[in-house]
């Protein structure tokens, strides 16, 4: 530590002193770039009944109060974010979806059709894509052969020519 002081003898030693053997930082304990002690201090103040899991900024509070070590914020922020009983009973901040309601019955065939494409086939002449066009009512299902780089242009025209 006499090492540390001589050292940076410019004004900055007010920032770091030591008592009792411990190093401190702005009057709080320095925690050396040791994950599993940083981690213990973490969860003394984080997993306890008393501390209740408290979020990211309250547990930023806690730590701070006594302790210090270099990036800090993001260690907590991580684990915070990471601890898995928080994520099991965290609230949900969004509003409720609503009532759901049932799609409509199509009243004739070919009145609803559903369109997708199953990409990134082998290539089987010269296409490696296929189009589905499958009717609601009859089931019935049409498959085109397409190109991955198909533009909505192209399904149209696909679209058009096919079904």
């Amino acid at each position: 530590m006499l090492y540390f002081c001589r050292k940076f003898s410019s004004g900055v030693t007010a920032e770091w002193s030591e008592d009792e053997g411990l190093l401190q930082f702005r009057g709080k304990i320095y925690i050396p770039q040791n994950l599993d002690l940083q981690r213990r201090v973490v969860l003394l103040c984080h997993n306890t009944k008393v501390a209740g899991h408290p979020g990211r900024w309250k547990m930023l509070e806690l730590v701070s109060r006594n302790h210090w070590w270099p990036q800090m914020s993001r260690y907590i922020r991580q684990y915070v974010s990471t601890c898995d009983l928080c994520l099991r009973t965290k609230p949900i901040r969004q509003a409720s979806v609503g009532k759901l309601h049932p799609l409509q019955i199509p009243n004739s065939q070919w009145d609803m059709l559903s369109v997708d494409f199953v990409v990134e086939l082998p290539l089987s002449s010269g296409h490696d894509a296929v189009m589905t066009v499958v009717d609601s009512v009859l089931k019935r299902a049409h498959f085109i052969p397409a190109h991955t780089t198909v533009t909505a242009e192209g399904t149209a025209r696909l679209f058009l020519h096919q079904v």
